[in-house]
Order: structure tokens, then C-alpha cells, then sequence
């Protein structure tokens, strides 16, 4: 099993949710009792906005291929039965930018009174 902070490797869903593509994920949270997860999509290309930047000075343990980036605006909640490996774990500050990031992104949309 793995924890919150994790770098995991899953199918994880196109946006038409039609297809997948083996990529990696970071857990937001550690699986609950019935093995679910929030995980944000990691990418390795810098195009997108919405980002946190992830490279192996920002792991505890394990490696990334290349530099990266924790896309904040890519969140799903998956099943831990998908994850086919647990490859790293990031630094705590790590997770808590991301998700001050899907905060601060989810803040611009409350509707202001």
C-alpha cells in the first residue's frame, strides 16, 4: 500500500474518460477503506498552467525519469487496485504546494456575494 505524498504509476483517464494512458499520479491522500484515493496527474511537459514543478531534489525516496510537473488542475479520485507500481515519495512540502494549489485554483471560483 502506499500514503499520502506518493508517486504512483496507474491508467489514469483522458478527459473523455473513454481511454487511459499508463501515467504517474501523486496521491493526495492514502487510500480509504475501500481503497479510494484523490491523485493529481503529473506531467513532463511544462506546457500546461497550474502547476507544481516535481524533480528528484523534491523526493524522500525513489526517481523521477525527468523533471516534471504535479498538474494541480488534473484531480480525480482512483482506486488503489489500479496502481500498478509505487515508484517515489515525495518531500511533505511537495504535497502541501499542490495542494495549496488546487486550493487557490478552486478559490478563484466561489461566487462572491
Amino acid at each position: 500500500m502506499f500514503e499520502a505524498g506518493a508517486l504512483v504509476l496507474l491508467p489514469f483517464p483522458y478527459s473523455d474518460a473513454t481511454t487511459t494512458k499508463r501515467r504517474p499520479v501523486l496521491a493526495l491522500t492514502s487510500p480509504d477503506e475501500y481503497g479510494d484515493f484523490i491523485g493529481m496527474a503529473v506531467s513532463s511537459r511544462l506546457h500546461h498552467v497550474n502547476t507544481v514543478p516535481l524533480q528528484n531534489d523534491s523526493l524522500v525516496e525513489g526517481q523521477l525519469p525527468k523533471p516534471s510537473w504535479i498538474r494541480v488542475d488534473r484531480v480525480v479520485t482512483l482506486n488503489a487496485s489500479l496502481v500498478s507500481k509505487v515508484f517515489a515519495q515525495t518531500k511533505a512540502g511537495v504535497h502541501r504546494q499542490a495542494i495549496s494549489g488546487l486550493c487557490e485554483m478552486l478559490q478563484k471560483h466561489i461566487p462572491q456575494a
